[in-house]
């Protein structure tokens, strides 16, 4: 059983919490975040210890961490806290959800995070620092680069790469053998079917509204 403090008191935070209590591999220690945010010095039950000197309290040696923040500034302030953290001597855990079916010859790294029903197929490989939510398909041979934050039900074709720092919305669609350069949004409903140049955004069309009322619809 690993000894775990999380590094975060947000929204995002609590949710790491509520899923890593009822895995039997971790044991939360903690919550951290830096001395001037803590509002709070109690977070369900457990410390919250000023980052500044969570190494002194719960050394690294003996505890691991996870830095549990969002998609804020392009993942960089997450990256930032993880950089952070290892220089402090942490190792950060990952954590993939028991419903996430995970095929042979899949590599990840240090603080992922994956969520429900994903299907990661054979020959992917996950960097550090990669958050991919609910009910996902990574195909063959993807690679996910550092800091990347994925939302729910993204199908990515075989043999893609996804650079640092991207984030890939709600049913965002990737075709094969595409690169994903690094810093891109690509929006929720997306379909990208070539590849992207860094920082570039893409968005899907929003759905038309027509001229009618619903009262107008038969057979509804």
């Amino acid at each position: 059983m690993k000894k775990v403090v999380i590094f975060g008191t947000g929204g995002f935070a609590k949710i790491v919490y509520l899923y890593l209590r009822k895995d039997p591999a971790f044991h939360i220690e903690a919550f951290s975040a830096n001395e001037w945010a803590i509002k709070e010095s109690v977070l369900y039950g457990l410390p919250v210890v000023p980052f500044e000197k969570i190494e002194q309290i719960y050394p690294p040696n003996e505890f691991h961490m996870f830095i549990a923040l969002g998609y804020t500034d392009m993942n960089k302030k997450r990256a930032k806290f993880f950089e952070d953290a290892k220089d402090k001597g942490y190792s950060l855990i990952s954590y993939i959800h028991p419903s996430t079916i995970v095929n042979d010859e899949f590599q990840i790294g240090e603080n992922c995070f994956i969520f429900e029903n994903n299907v990661i197929q054979p020959f992917v490989k996950l960097e550090d620092d990669v958050i991919i939510w609910t009910g996902n398909v990574i195909s063959h041979h993807t690679t996910i680069m550092n800091h990347c934050f994925i939302v729910s039900h993204v199908a990515i074709a075989g043999n893609t790469i996804i650079e640092p720092y991207c984030f890939i919305g709600m049913n965002a669609t990737i075709r094969n053998s595409v690169r994903i350069a690094r810093e891109c949004v690509i929006g929720a409903g997306a379909d990208i079917l070539q590849n992207t140049k860094e920082k570039e955004v893409y968005s899907s069309r929003s759905t038309i509204k027509l001229d009618i009322t619903s009262d107008m619809l038969r057979n509804l």
